[in-house]
Protein backbone atom coordinates (compact mmCIF):
# COMPACT_ATOMS: atom_id res chain seq x y z
CA UNK A 1 0.00 0.00 0.00
CA UNK A 2 2.75 2.03 0.71
CA UNK A 3 4.18 1.66 -2.60
CA UNK A 4 0.94 2.48 -4.05
CA UNK A 5 1.37 5.61 -2.99
CA UNK A 6 4.04 6.13 -5.45
CA UNK A 7 2.11 5.33 -8.41
CA UNK A 8 -1.59 4.91 -7.63
CA UNK A 9 -2.46 3.95 -11.32
CA UNK A 10 -5.09 0.75 -12.28
CA UNK A 11 -1.99 -1.66 -13.04
CA UNK A 12 0.16 -0.87 -10.31
CA UNK A 13 -2.98 -1.25 -7.77
CA UNK A 14 -3.57 -4.77 -9.27
CA UNK A 15 -0.41 -6.24 -9.35
CA UNK A 16 0.67 -4.59 -5.30
CA UNK A 17 -2.85 -5.76 -3.96
CA UNK A 18 -2.10 -9.36 -5.63
CA UNK A 19 1.31 -8.91 -3.58
CA UNK A 20 -1.05 -7.53 -0.11
CA UNK A 21 -3.27 -11.18 -1.16
CA UNK A 22 -0.30 -13.53 -1.08
CA UNK A 23 1.47 -11.98 1.98
CA UNK A 24 -2.06 -11.62 4.02
CA UNK A 25 -2.34 -15.49 3.52
CA UNK A 26 1.45 -16.08 4.78
CA UNK A 27 0.91 -14.34 7.99
CA UNK A 28 -2.50 -16.13 8.75
CA UNK A 29 -0.67 -19.21 8.37
CA UNK A 30 1.90 -17.76 10.24
CA UNK A 31 -0.06 -15.97 12.87
CA UNK A 32 -2.95 -18.81 13.66
CA UNK A 33 -0.44 -21.64 13.66
CA UNK A 34 1.44 -19.81 16.58
CA UNK A 35 -1.08 -18.89 18.77
CA UNK A 36 -2.21 -22.85 18.43
CA UNK A 37 1.22 -23.95 19.50
CA UNK A 38 1.77 -21.53 22.49
CA UNK A 39 -1.32 -21.00 23.89
CA UNK A 40 -2.01 -22.77 26.50
CA UNK A 41 -5.07 -25.77 25.90
CA UNK A 42 -7.32 -24.54 28.59
CA UNK A 43 -8.13 -20.67 26.58
CA UNK A 44 -7.15 -21.74 23.56
CA UNK A 45 -10.99 -21.17 21.92
CA UNK A 46 -10.89 -17.98 24.43
CA UNK A 47 -8.09 -16.26 22.46
CA UNK A 48 -8.72 -17.41 18.57
CA UNK A 49 -12.69 -15.74 20.01
CA UNK A 50 -10.36 -12.26 21.05
CA UNK A 51 -8.62 -12.43 18.15
CA UNK A 52 -11.55 -12.58 16.03
CA UNK A 53 -13.23 -9.81 17.86
CA UNK A 54 -10.18 -7.56 17.36
CA UNK A 55 -10.17 -8.24 13.89
CA UNK A 56 -14.14 -7.32 13.19
CA UNK A 57 -13.84 -4.16 15.16
CA UNK A 58 -10.26 -3.27 13.31
CA UNK A 59 -12.34 -3.35 10.20
CA UNK A 60 -15.23 -1.60 11.33
CA UNK A 61 -12.72 1.04 12.77
CA UNK A 62 -10.73 1.13 9.32
CA UNK A 63 -13.56 1.62 7.71
CA UNK A 64 -14.92 4.40 9.46
CA UNK A 65 -11.60 6.31 9.38
CA UNK A 66 -9.90 5.31 5.68
CA UNK A 67 -12.53 8.18 4.74
CA UNK A 68 -11.71 11.05 6.96
CA UNK A 69 -8.05 10.20 6.49
CA UNK A 70 -8.77 10.61 2.86
CA UNK A 71 -10.32 14.18 3.55
CA UNK A 72 -7.17 15.05 5.78
CA UNK A 73 -4.45 13.87 4.29
CA UNK A 74 -5.35 12.86 0.56
CA UNK A 75 -5.66 9.13 -1.10
CA UNK A 76 -1.60 9.18 -1.37
CA UNK A 77 -0.87 9.98 2.20
CA UNK A 78 -3.61 7.69 3.34
CA UNK A 79 -2.54 5.13 1.25
CA UNK A 80 1.30 5.85 2.66
CA UNK A 81 0.39 5.70 6.39
CA UNK A 82 -1.86 2.70 5.92
CA UNK A 83 0.68 1.35 4.33
CA UNK A 84 3.49 1.53 6.53
CA UNK A 85 1.85 1.29 10.19
CA UNK A 86 2.33 -2.82 9.98
CA UNK A 87 5.94 -2.42 9.02
CA UNK A 88 6.74 0.28 11.65
CA UNK A 89 4.66 -2.15 14.40
CA UNK A 90 7.11 -5.13 13.02
CA UNK A 91 9.99 -3.02 13.39
CA UNK A 92 9.43 -1.65 16.99
CA UNK A 93 8.71 -5.31 18.10
CA UNK A 94 11.27 -7.20 15.81
CA UNK A 95 13.01 -8.52 19.19
CA UNK A 96 9.67 -10.01 20.81
CA UNK A 97 8.91 -11.59 17.53
CA UNK A 98 12.80 -12.97 17.77
CA UNK A 99 11.55 -14.62 21.08
CA UNK A 100 8.95 -16.43 20.00
CA UNK A 101 10.65 -17.56 16.78
CA UNK A 102 13.49 -19.41 19.72
CA UNK A 103 10.22 -20.32 21.87
CA UNK A 104 8.97 -22.22 19.15
CA UNK A 105 12.13 -23.80 17.98
CA UNK A 106 12.84 -24.83 21.21
CA UNK A 107 9.03 -26.60 21.23
CA UNK A 108 10.37 -28.07 17.55
CA UNK A 109 13.59 -29.44 19.25
CA UNK A 110 11.06 -31.38 22.27
CA UNK A 111 8.85 -32.20 19.29
CA UNK A 112 11.44 -34.29 17.49
CA UNK A 113 12.59 -36.09 20.59
CA UNK A 114 8.73 -37.21 21.23
CA UNK A 115 8.42 -38.59 17.89
CA UNK A 116 11.17 -40.70 18.08
CA UNK A 117 9.62 -42.11 21.16
CA UNK A 118 7.46 -45.56 19.75
CA UNK A 119 4.95 -45.22 21.94
CA UNK A 120 4.19 -41.17 19.96
CA UNK A 121 5.33 -42.82 16.62
CA UNK A 122 1.84 -43.03 15.47
CA UNK A 123 0.61 -40.04 17.18
CA UNK A 124 -0.67 -37.00 14.44
CA UNK A 125 1.15 -33.77 14.66
CA UNK A 126 -1.09 -31.39 16.63
CA UNK A 127 -1.31 -34.56 19.58
CA UNK A 128 2.54 -34.46 19.92
CA UNK A 129 2.38 -30.13 20.23
CA UNK A 130 0.26 -31.04 23.33
CA UNK A 131 2.28 -33.28 24.67
CA UNK A 132 5.30 -30.88 24.05
CA UNK A 133 3.17 -27.88 26.02
CA UNK A 134 3.06 -29.96 29.08
CA UNK A 135 6.72 -31.28 29.10
CA UNK A 136 8.77 -30.13 32.27
CA UNK A 137 12.35 -30.41 32.70
CA UNK A 138 13.65 -32.53 35.64
CA UNK A 139 16.83 -33.28 36.71
CA UNK A 140 18.10 -36.26 39.00
CA UNK A 141 21.66 -36.83 40.30
CA UNK A 142 23.52 -39.87 39.69
CA UNK A 143 22.38 -42.62 41.89
CA UNK A 144 19.22 -41.35 42.46
CA UNK A 145 15.94 -43.25 42.22
CA UNK A 146 13.72 -41.52 39.78
CA UNK A 147 10.98 -44.10 40.93
CA UNK A 148 10.43 -47.03 42.74
CA UNK A 149 9.26 -50.68 42.08
CA UNK A 150 5.21 -50.61 44.01
CA UNK A 151 5.53 -46.98 43.64
CA UNK A 152 2.21 -44.62 42.35
CA UNK A 153 2.23 -44.37 38.59
CA UNK A 154 2.00 -40.18 38.07
CA UNK A 155 4.29 -39.21 35.35
CA UNK A 156 5.98 -40.01 31.86
CA UNK A 157 9.79 -39.75 31.52
CA UNK A 158 11.66 -38.94 28.61
CA UNK A 159 15.80 -39.50 28.92
CA UNK A 160 17.35 -35.97 26.93
CA UNK A 161 20.59 -36.61 28.57
CA UNK A 162 22.57 -39.16 30.47
CA UNK A 163 21.47 -42.81 31.40
CA UNK A 164 19.13 -45.30 33.65
CA UNK A 165 18.93 -48.88 34.62
CA UNK A 166 15.87 -50.71 35.23
CA UNK A 167 15.96 -52.82 38.37
CA UNK A 168 13.14 -55.58 38.88
CA UNK A 169 13.01 -57.17 41.94
CA UNK A 170 16.37 -55.50 42.49
CA UNK A 171 17.67 -57.54 39.61
CA UNK A 172 18.97 -55.25 36.66
CA UNK A 173 16.61 -55.46 33.55
CA UNK A 174 18.06 -52.90 31.01
CA UNK A 175 19.43 -49.83 30.62
CA UNK A 176 17.33 -46.68 29.23
CA UNK A 177 19.79 -43.90 27.30
CA UNK A 178 18.56 -40.69 25.64
CA UNK A 179 15.72 -40.70 23.68
CA UNK A 180 14.18 -43.42 25.82
CA UNK A 181 11.06 -43.11 27.49
CA UNK A 182 9.84 -45.32 30.63
CA UNK A 183 7.01 -45.03 33.08
CA UNK A 184 4.60 -45.45 30.78
CA UNK A 185 3.22 -49.61 31.68
CA UNK A 186 1.55 -47.75 35.26
CA UNK A 187 -0.04 -45.12 33.41
CA UNK A 188 -1.78 -47.51 30.32
CA UNK A 189 -2.09 -50.75 33.23
CA UNK A 190 -3.14 -48.35 36.21
CA UNK A 191 -0.92 -50.48 38.75
CA UNK A 192 2.34 -49.87 40.67
CA UNK A 193 5.76 -49.39 38.70
CA UNK A 194 6.59 -52.36 37.68
CA UNK A 195 10.56 -51.89 38.38
CA UNK A 196 12.58 -49.24 39.53
CA UNK A 197 14.66 -46.88 37.62
CA UNK A 198 18.05 -45.54 38.87
CA UNK A 199 20.21 -42.69 37.29
CA UNK A 200 23.82 -44.38 36.22
CA UNK A 201 24.61 -40.70 35.48
CA UNK A 202 23.50 -37.79 35.89
CA UNK A 203 20.06 -37.42 34.02
CA UNK A 204 18.16 -34.62 32.71
CA UNK A 205 14.26 -35.70 32.28
CA UNK A 206 11.26 -34.02 30.24
CA UNK A 207 8.79 -35.35 32.41
CA UNK A 208 4.74 -35.33 31.20
CA UNK A 209 1.79 -35.76 33.74
CA UNK A 210 -0.07 -39.12 33.39
CA UNK A 211 -3.15 -37.02 32.88
CA UNK A 212 -2.02 -35.31 29.76
CA UNK A 213 -0.17 -38.77 28.83
CA UNK A 214 -3.30 -40.63 28.88
CA UNK A 215 -5.70 -38.03 27.77
CA UNK A 216 -3.72 -37.36 24.55
CA UNK A 217 -2.49 -41.25 23.66
CA UNK A 218 -6.02 -42.59 24.12
CA UNK A 219 -7.58 -40.13 22.15
CA UNK A 220 -6.41 -42.06 18.89
CA UNK A 221 -7.12 -45.57 18.64
CA UNK A 222 -3.86 -46.77 16.78
CA UNK A 223 -1.64 -44.80 19.03
CA UNK A 224 -3.19 -46.64 21.89
CA UNK A 225 -3.37 -49.78 20.75
CA UNK A 226 0.31 -49.77 19.39
CA UNK A 227 1.34 -48.42 23.02
CA UNK A 228 -0.60 -51.51 24.52
CA UNK A 229 0.91 -53.66 22.32
CA UNK A 230 4.39 -52.55 23.21
CA UNK A 231 3.37 -52.47 27.08
CA UNK A 232 2.20 -56.29 26.52
CA UNK A 233 5.90 -56.94 25.13
CA UNK A 234 7.61 -55.15 28.61
CA UNK A 235 5.34 -56.76 31.08
CA UNK A 236 7.11 -60.04 31.33
CA UNK A 237 10.65 -58.17 32.11
CA UNK A 238 9.32 -55.71 34.63
CA UNK A 239 6.80 -57.77 36.13
CA UNK A 240 7.79 -58.60 40.29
Amino acid sequence: LALLAVRPTEPAALVLLAVVGVGNALVDIGLFTLIARRAPDAVLAAVFGLLESAGAVGVAAGSLLAPLMIHLVGTRGALAFVGLLSPVAVAATWWRLRALDVTVSHQDHEIDVLRAVPTFALLPLPAVERLARALEPLAVDRGEVVFAQGDEGDRFFLIEAGSAEVLGDGVAVTTLGPGDGFGDIALLRRIPRTATVRALTDLHLMALSGDRFLAVLTSFRPSAAAASAQVDGQLHRYAP
